[in-house]
């Protein structure tokens, strides 16, 4: 084989290699996740509240205040699909919601407040009777148990990568904290409690 026959077999061969290179470019889904939680988190709260202020909220009063446009907004949220499902996720979104309902009296108490990490802190286990405070350690671990699984199967749902789950976690933890009801407590960013 002369020289010119193997330098244009090389050159073939390396046009083949170029060709077959493909580019793997990866961007998060910031929107996406951001929708989500919104949507998951808004199905979940939307059962966290009362039936009597559910009622008032679609009755309407014409006059709305700032706590009445939040319910307003929790209480249609149901209407909405996620943008990203599974069986899993289903799964979870419904163990959440149940135990909203059982939250929602701490969180009304004042013993519990949504963390600014997308978990739920006890704030002041003296809010709640000796007796009960193992009860709520129980529900508190139960909560963040599934909430940390959920995280982990809308990451995997929107095909984030694993490197990428605290971000999904941050996405979640502003949605949890921007649909506390009144008189919930909540973290800002540094770690303060505030009480909304």
């Amino acid at each position: 084989m002369s020289a010119r026959n193997s330098l244009i077999l090389s050159g073939a061969q390396m046009a083949l290699l170029v060709a077959c290179l493909t580019v793997n470019v990866y961007f998060y889904p910031a929107q996406e996740v951001d929708q989500t939680a919104k949507e998951i988190i808004e199905d979940i709260r939307g059962a966290a509240l009362p039936e009597d202020d559910q009622d008032e909220v679609e009755k309407g009063s014409g006059d709305v205040g700032l706590g009445e446009q939040f319910l307003v907004g929790v209480a249609y949220a149901g209407e909405e699909e996620a943008t990203a499902s599974s069986p899993a996720i289903d799964s979870l979104k419904a163990k959440l919601k149940e135990r909203s309902k059982v939250l929602a009296v701490y969180f009304d108490a004042g013993a519990v407040g949504e963390g600014n990490d997308g978990f739920v802190a006890i704030r002041d286990a003296s809010a709640v009777s000796m007796k009960d405070r193992a009860k709520l350690n129980g529900i508190v671990n139960e909560e963040n148990a599934d909430r940390r699984a959920l995280y982990k199967e809308v990451a995997k749902a929107l095909e984030v990568k694993d490197e990428d789950l605290p971000q999904v976690q941050k996405s979640f933890a502003n949605q949890w904290r921007q649909s506390v009801r009144k008189g919930w407590w909540f973290q800002d960013d540094l770690g303060e409690w505030e009480k909304f």
